[in-house]
Order: C-alpha cells, then sequence, then structure tokens
C-alpha cells in the first residue's frame, strides 16, 4: 500500500487527483487524505438544481462540485477529512463497505468515539452521522471514499442543502437527510483534523512503515488539466443530468409571480409564467428569452434586462430572476 497526501484545498484539483490515481496508479493499493474547502459535492446522479440551494451557495461563495461516486449531496470545509482507499476489484473478494470502514473505526476508537456503521453507507454515533462514504469501479480498480466531519461548520449543511422538496421534478437520487454530528463531540481524548489524519495512516497500514508517494510535475499538470476540462466545467457539474421540470413562486407587492420550467442538460427547452400581478403586456418576450439558457442567475439576467418592466405592475427583473431559483 501506498499513501499520498492531499495538500490542496481545491476541489476540482483534489476529485481529479483521486480520479487520475485510480485510472493511473495500478501497482498497488493507495490511500488519499484530503480536504476540501466551502464546497457542496453531489452525487454522480443527482440533480445540483434538486439538491443544492444555488443561490445562498453563490452568497456564500461555495464551490459547486460532481463526484465520480453516487448517493448524496455533502458539505465540505476544512474541519472535515476525505479519504480515499483504491484497490484491484476482486468479485470473489469481500469489497463491501464494512471491509473499508474497519481501518476507519479503528482509528476512530483511539480518540474514544464509539462509533459505527448503519444502513448501506454510515458510519454513525449514538444514531448521528460523522461520515458518508460512496464507491465506484473502473477499468479493474475499485474506489471508496467517505468524508469524517471532526469540526465542520454544521450550520452550512441546512444553508447550503436546503432545496424545497416540491420545486423540482427529476429522476435524480435524492439526498437522504440525517442528524449529523461532529466527531469531536464525542471524544475522549483531544482531536483534530493532523490526530486523525495520522491514526488514519497508522490504522490502514497496520503500525507499519508508511510508504509515502507524491506526484511529480508531469502527473500534477495532467490532473490540473483533468481538473479543468472535466471538474469546473459548468457542463459536468450543472449540464450532465438529462432533464427535469421546475416550479417555483414568489409573492411581490404587485402580486405573485409564478415560473415552470422545463430543462435538459442544463439548459431550459421550455418556460411558462404565471400570476395575478397587473401588465399591460403579456410574458410572452420573457418565456421566449429564456429558452436555450443555462439555468443560471447570470446568464438569465443578460437574456431578460433588455425587457420593458415598467409594463409590469407585480415585479422588476431581479424579483424575477428570484422566481427562476
Amino acid at each position: 500500500m501506498k499513501y499520498i497526501q492531499g495538500d490542496r484545498a481545491d476541489p476540482h484539483f483534489n476529485l481529479a487527483a483521486e480520479e487520475y490515481v485510480l485510472g493511473s496508479f495500478k501497482d498497488n493499493d493507495y490511500l488519499i487524505l484530503w480536504q476540501n474547502d466551502n464546497t457542496a459535492v453531489i452525487g454522480k446522479h443527482q440533480n445540483a438544481a434538486e439538491e443544492i440551494n444555488l443561490r445562498r451557495a453563490e452568497e456564500l461563495g461555495v464551490t459547486i462540485v460532481r463526484r465520480n461516486t453516487g448517493g448524496g449531496a455533502v458539505y465540505h470545509d476544512m474541519g472535515n477529512l476525505n479519504f480515499s482507499f483504491i484497490t484491484d476489484w476482486d468479485p470473489d473478494r469481500n469489497m463491501d463497505y464494512d471491509t473499508f470502514l474497519k481501518p476507519v473505526l479503528r482509528a476512530l476508537q483511539r480518540f474514544g468515539v464509539k462509533a459505527e456503521k448503519q444502513g448501506r453507507n454510515d458510519l454513525v454515533v449514538d444514531g448521528q452521522k460523522i461520515s458518508g462514504n460512496a464507491q465506484c469501479i473502473q477499468n479493474g480498480r475499485l474506489l471508496h471514499h467517505g468524508t469524517l466531519l471532526v469540526s465542520s461548520d454544521l450550520s452550512m449543511i441546512s444553508e447550503v442543502l436546503n432545496v424545497q422538496a416540491d420545486k423540482i421534478e427529476s429522476k435524480g437520487i435524492k439526498s437522504v437527510r440525517s442528524r449529523v454530528a461532529n466527531i469531536s463531540e464525542f471524544v475522549t481524548e483531544p482531536i483534530d483534523i493532523g490526530r486523525l489524519m495520522q491514526a488514519l495512516q497508522e490504522s490502514f497500514f497496520n503500525g507499519g512503515p508508511i510508504d509515502r508517494r507524491v506526484f511529480d510535475e508531469a502527473q500534477i499538470k495532467e490532473i490540473e488539466k483533468l481538473a479543468f476540462d472535466k471538474y469546473s466545467t459548468w457542463e459536468w457539474n450543472f449540464g450532465s443530468f438529462k432533464g427535469y421540470s421546475f416550479k417555483n413562486a414568489r409573492r411581490f407587492p404587485g402580486g405573485k409571480v409564478e415560473v415552470h420550467l422545463n430543462v435538459k442538460n442544463g439548459i431550459i427547452t421550455q418556460c411558462r409564467v404565471f400570476g395575478d400581478f397587473l401588465a399591460l403586456c403579456g410574458v410572452e418576450d420573457i418565456e421566449k428569452n429564456v429558452v436555450g439558457c443555462r439555468v443560471d442567475r447570470g446568464e438569465l439576467r443578460r437574456a431578460l434586462q433588455g425587457i420593458d418592466y415598467k409594463r409590469f405592475y407585480g415585479f422588476d427583473l431581479e424579483e424575477l430572476l428570484e422566481c427562476f431559483e
């Protein structure tokens, strides 16, 4: 087994590095410990608009990125530690979640944390979730990765991972919201990210010598290219979900405005605007102008800013944009 220490807090780079190791480093098993700062990560089969409060995330400067594994949306900050274990896929070996979580549970026991696996892929303490996990197989290699909430800002979870349940209809895999807690709430020995990283290394390597590996300059360039070409693109993070319908309504002093959208690959294919607002004209220009736009506040603003909103007594441009979120 070899160990790679993540030294960046950039989610685009970190997910690209994980994929790079999964696809290119086939000489051994690999453990990677890494962190993302202020990031919402959605599962491969999820709809970002359905899982993330996009407007609040933008206000809080939260990066949104899609990972290569299934499961639900999670929030990462520097109080959260991510671990990845990569090995050969062997259907004749026991390669379930329990197998890969045993070293994690041993590491937590050093701090007096009595965690246990619950359900398919969670670690909990006293019924509260401290870790979520997911897996995927690619070209004969298996990736198991998970989160460990050590001292994360849990208030951000409700701020960012909070979308009205009836706004969006799609076939995306929806997150199951659980009560979450930080590992630091349950320790009998002092813990921080550094101490937990050391405990995980010792547990995965069974107390033996730790064989460390670092990326060389050429590998870093390849990872950065993958981060740029895939993980930082709108197409991967928002546009790769095939289709959904969206509706949202706001009541303003001038009346109620309700927007209905059909969206495919992140692009608006149909728009209807309803409401009891007063107007000197119809809403056809609004509906027509947004067709073909990404579901993106900046792009929608540009598409709609040429309309004379003095003709509408119910809303102005910024109020209308709220109905698209």
